[in-house]
């Protein structure tokens, strides 16, 4: 008979293969794919940190990979600006009622994306304070809705950054994000060894998943996945905070 304990850890494994196969195909949404299930898994506490201990691994193994295709220029903009969004982002989550900031930061996220896939004719000059506007809003939503990655696909989208340049820069971007917010806590997960052995052989077996549909997934065709998995990201914190009204 199997052991009903181990329930919770096989659904949070699966939930890390499935956040492994999207980072390594989009380069985005590890913990939008993967925090639900851990938090179901394994508690709100426990949960969350595993996904950002998680989300930093898959990042980091990730850029291995494709760290060719990174964009020195555009990383010095978002990265920093990232850093600093987390403050404000901390701050309003002490200053006004969790479900208000996500219901108005979804809200304006959506708009964004909604506009810029509207208006994909028009490009946007790539200059220092696009990028880190982008950077900033991803860093804001980070700490305030715990999904990073719609605020930076809006400027990926406003200055049409090749995709394969956009996933690259962006695991540098959020290994640092998950870095800092990891920090934050001052807390690590409290998995046993072999729960972890577990999560991680999932997370590798999910990047070589990934790296297998990578191959028939390029350019616009990814692109498209990444501004469904932003608008996806924005949509569950948009329900979260009407849910919590």
């Amino acid at each position: 008979m199997i052991d009903p304990q181990w329930w919770p850890l096989a659904l949070a494994a699966l939930a890390v293969l499935a956040g492994a196969v999207s980072v390594r195909t989009t380069g985005m949404g590890f913990a939008l794919l993967s925090s639900p299930f851990l938090v179901m898994a394994l508690g709100p506490v426990e949960g969350i940190l595993v996904t950002n201990v998680c989300g930093i691994v898959a990042a980091l193994l990730n850029l291995t990979v494709v760290r060719a295709d990174l964009d020195w220029g555009r990383a010095a903009k978002v990265v920093p600006a990232g850093l600093v969004g987390t403050v404000p982002g901390a701050l309003l989550v002490l200053w006004l009622p969790a479900p208000v900031l996500a219901i108005a930061i979804s809200l304006l996220v959506l708009l964004g994306l909604l506009f810029t896939v509207g208006s994909r004719s028009l490009q946007v000059p790539n200059s220092y304070w696009v990028g880190a506007s982008g950077g900033f809003a991803s860093g804001v939503m980070t700490v305030t809705a715990g999904v990073g990655g719609p605020g930076l696909v809006v400027y990926a989208l406003a200055t049409q950054w090749e995709h394969r340049s956009f996933a690259a820069t962006a695991q540098l971007h959020f290994a640092v994000l998950g870095a800092a917010a990891l920090a934050a806590k001052w807390s690590l997960p409290s998995l046993p060894v072999a729960g972890w052995a577990l999560l991680l052989g999932m997370l590798v077996a999910g990047l070589l998943g990934g790296t297998v549909l990578a191959r028939r997934v390029h350019g616009a065709r990814a692109m498209r996945w990444v501004i469904v998995i932003a608008m996806l990201g924005a949509l569950l914190s948009l329900i979260q905070g009407l849910v919590q009204l």
